[in-house]
């Protein structure tokens, strides 16, 4: 679709969904694809997860089987989606002062949920998409990185899945942003189930998929969902207050108690006879949804503990039989997907297109990189109008033509941090759902990243001395200074992108950056010598990529000046180290890439 035909389709009214006739086509896709997908379950035994001294699911057992929608039941705080995450293996039971005990299984083999994780889906409750990308390029990617299928195979899946999903108006127009106008709101819902729906799962989970929908819209979310569990796909999602028309819809139900406690997991036609078997029963013409959520928050602590051993006695019979027959079964083929299907260029292909189409198409943010690097440089070199045809011999020349090379180098430094800072933190998101399903690795990503920074790098250093050289007067060879500006735009990148990683947001990443960028100026010479900054300190002027940035420029632009050598001397600044310089620069922009990436990936194992 032509640019223009994608902004006229944002302004036209968007058209309500036909339910019936998604829910239909759903259900038509979902049956060509179950015939080439294995089914399986998921049961877990007594699980207890506690973080410290709070516990957060204490003794929790239960099951979902093909062709079951179960939904997780409890008042806020219970543990439902701590619950959901543990089962699909984005929780980090092992981080410092976590506990988890107890077994979970995929039919009947017992399986660390990590390891399988790529055989569940897994919908998130705020949508993670690519914005700059569109429904289709979105699915044809995931279908190819994630399937088993070609290229071709999973265009044509793709074309099937955004009909089925009514996505066809809006299948060629991009996702999105806070910041860029869109497909609607409904329609990136759909294009997040659909994300999923394409890799042919075995289980989908969904972490509060109703949540900001109104009764209706919520009612056909449950229909999709129901429908995808007669095609023998085990559904399990969490609701937090479901309406009795929506809570008779499911299959079974699982009500957590505070402090992670079952009260009830079995089938929702059984659960008012159930209560009224003990002694609890739900008043006619009230949603049994409502009436057992006030009953476990409103309880004494001594009731809720009875009412939570009377279901215990009942779970010996209801639950624990039934996993126990299906584990004590042959042991089940194909419980572990791990690994990635695709080889390592493929993944790289697809992530270095993805990259390089969001930042051609985020027009705006490209044009205000150049023009703010552009109108920076061109007010910096007008202040230091000619200062490099000043005679040496005037007061102030020598220190005025060194500073306008200092200040080239830190606006290098600055300007290449700031969008980084801001950009990632935003994009964090879909790299942690993506790495999470196995769709690509770590390496990968962060060298698609690198192929598409490193010409945009070399770009707006070139513009740079362009404008200052010639304004400023300077002498040194001009090819030299630009690589020299394109390494440290590199290296001071990797610094930021090194920071994005380890911090939660944006606004943490702008906080944090003064400390790790400031002082490099400190250590860069221009201010205090180094052999006066105290020993303990003195080691960090190696990790200040601006200090050896500045001295390949001096070495460069001061070679041959009548002023050169003594400038460089009282600089500590070495000529015959020009290698070794240029060494430390490459090893800071390697190291500091890496650890952004072990960082990342730490972080990645587990996804909240």
């Amino acid at each position: 679709m032509s640019e223009s035909k994608r902004d006229s389709a944002l302004l036209q009214p968007q058209e309500e969904p036909d339910v019936e006739a998604i829910v239909r086509q759903t259900s038509s896709f979902m049956r060509q694809i179950s015939e080439s997908s294995s089914s399986n379950s998921m049961e877990w035994t007594n699980l207890r997860f506690s973080v410290k001294d709070k516990v957060i699911l204490d003794n929790v057992s239960g099951c979902i089987e093909p062709g079951e929608m179960a939904c997780i039941l409890g008042p806020s705080g219970a543990g439902k989606s701590t619950l959901l995450n543990i089962l699909a293996g984005r929780m980090n039971t092992k981080a410092n002062g976590a506990s988890l005990a107890g077994r979970i299984s995929m039919t009947g083999a017992t399986v660390d949920p990590v390891d399988v994780r790529s055989a569940i889906a897994y919908v998130m409750q705020d949508d993670a998409l690519p914005g700059m990308c569109t429904p289709r390029e979105i699915l044809e990617m995931t279908g190819v990185l994630r399937g088993s299928g070609n290229a071709r195979e999973s265009a044509e899946q793709a074309g099937e899945l955004l009909s089925a999903l009514r996505l066809d108006n809006c299948a060629d127009t991009r996702v999105g942003t806070a910041l860029i106008k869109g497909i609607s709101g409904g329609e990136k819902k759909r294009t997040a189930v659909s994300v999923e729906l394409i890799t042919k799962p075995r289980m989908i989970f969904l972490d509060e998929p109703l949540s900001g929908l109104d009764s209706y819209a919520a009612w056909t979310v449950v229909q999709v969902l129901k429908d995808l569990a007669a095609n023998s796909c085990a559904v399990l999602c969490t609701v937090h207050q479901p309406s009795s028309e929506i809570f008779e819809t499911f299959n079974k139900m699982i009500c957590l108690a505070p402090a992670g406690r079952v009260v009830y997991c079995g089938e929702v036609s059984r659960f008012l006879q159930y209560m009224s078997q003990v002694g609890r029963p739900v008043p006619k013409q009230y949603n049994p949804a409502d009436h057992i959520l006030f009953l476990v928050q409103t309880l004494e602590e001594e009731e809720l503990t009875g009412f939570v051993q009377k279901w215990s006695v009942e779970e010996q019979t209801c639950v624990l039989d039934k996993i126990e027959t299906r584990r004590s079964g042959p042991d089940p083929v194909g419980t572990t997907f791990r690994q990635r299907k695709k080889p390592f260029h493929v993944q790289l292909g697809y992530l270095a297109q993805r990259e390089l189409k969001g930042t051609l198409r985020n027009k705006v943010g490209l044009i205000m990189r150049f023009v703010v690097t552009g109108l920076t440089n061109v007010l910096f070199a007008f202040i230091f109008m000619g200062v490099g045809d000043t005679s040496p011999l005037q007061a102030g020349a020598v220190q005025s033509h060194f500073g306008a090379v200092c200040n080239i180098m830190i606006g290098t430094m600055f300007g290449s941090v700031q969008p980084l800072l801001l950009q990632f933190p935003s994009e964090r998101p879909i790299f942690l759902r993506e790495y999470a399903a196995n769709m690509y690795g770590c390496v990968p990503y962060f060298l698609a990243k690198t192929i598409v920074e490193v010409p945009l790098a070399g770009l707006t250093s070139l513009e740079t001395w362009l404008i200052s050289y010639p304004i400023m007067g300077l002498h040194g060879n001009m090819v030299e200074l630009v690589l020299i500006s394109w390494a440290l735009t590199l290296t001071a990148s990797s610094t930021a992108l090194f920071i994005s990683c380890s911090v939660a947001n944006a606004q943490s990443a702008q906080e944090l950056s003064p400390l790790v960028f400031v002082p490099q100026i400190l250590f860069s010479g221009i201010f205090v010598s180094i052999a006066l900054i105290p020993p303990a300190l003195r080691w960090l002027q190696y990790a200040a990529a601006l200090k050896y940035a500045i001295n390949l420029a001096c070495i460069v632009e001061f070679h041959g000046l009548p002023e050169g050598p003594p400038l460089l001397t009282s600089l500590d600044i070495d000529p015959d180290k020009k290698w070794l310089y240029m060494g430390v620069l490459l090893g800071l922009f390697v190291g500091f890439r890496m650890l952004a990436m072990i960082n990342l990936r730490r972080k990645a194992k587990f996804v909240f």
